[in-house]
């Protein structure tokens, strides 16, 4: 072979390599910057899950007591817990406190006119006890239905505050699915783009390939057909 052919041959040789060389330096660097891209989502996407579980796990005790009031409000709805319902007054310390110090005073006054068994004592005290204890009924149903509102109120105020936790729990999870999601959307795009341009790089090199060999053909049929052709 002479050295215009050999010249020939080894530039086709010289430019398939370099064009296959180059394809596979653009391939792994495409296929390089993805794994970083997953390799990042991936992290982000823990991130993300972990801010969500502690926000979560921040809110759990509010919302596991709203819950409990909440039941606790139904059990005494149902059992009538919030009704005040009769009021027996000989429960009530107060009401046995200024009746003894009544008949106490009565008692005294009555000793020291010299009536205290007297028929005008005893309807006094009768007429005492029964306005003491109208007075007394009405307070103490107004003390009760008090301590009983306030019940309900306490827990109505926790269920209000775990239905508010709740409702960041919720709000925390819906976070997370919408950014995983646009993790996950931006990701899959990336990995598109990566196959697009992975494939556009080996066409391209195939394409390179195919035009030095083609040349080199043509360089080769050229130069061929310059040589002068020896006589007969």
């Amino acid at each position: 072979m002479s050295a215009i052919a050999t010249a020939i041959v080894g530039s086709a040789i010289i430019s398939t390599v370099a064009a296959v060389k180059e394809r596979e330096a653009q391939q792994k660097g495409v296929e390089k910057g993805l794994a970083a891209e997953e390799r990042i989502a991936d992290k982000n996407l823990a991130f993300q899950r972990e801010m969500a579980e502690q926000i979560r796990g921040d809110f759990e005790p509010w919302r596991t007591s709203g819950q409990r009031a909440l039941d606790a409000i139904w059990e005494g709805i149902e059992s009538g817990a919030f009704e005040v319902g009769n009021i027996n007054l000989e429960d009530d310390p107060g009401y046995r406190v200024r009746m003894q110090e009544g008949v106490e005073a009565f008692d005294a006054s009555a000793a020291a006119r010299g009536r205290l068994l007297s028929g005008a004592q005893q309807k006094a005290l009768t007429q005492f006890g029964q306005e003491q204890a109208s007075k007394e009924y009405a307070n103490a149903y107004a003390r009760e239905l008090q301590k009983r509102q306030q019940r309900y109120n306490i827990l109505s105020g926790l269920s209000g505050q775990g239905q508010a936790s709740a409702a960041r729990q919720a709000g925390a999870t819906s976070q997370l699915a919408a950014t995983g999601g646009n993790i996950m959307s931006g990701l899959g795009r990336s990995q598109n783009i990566a196959a697009q341009n992975i494939g556009s790089i080996r066409g391209s090199g195939y394409r390179d390939t195919a035009n030095t060999l083609n040349q080199a053909a043509q360089n080769w049929l050229t130069y061929s057909g310059s040589r002068p052709t020896n006589p007969v």
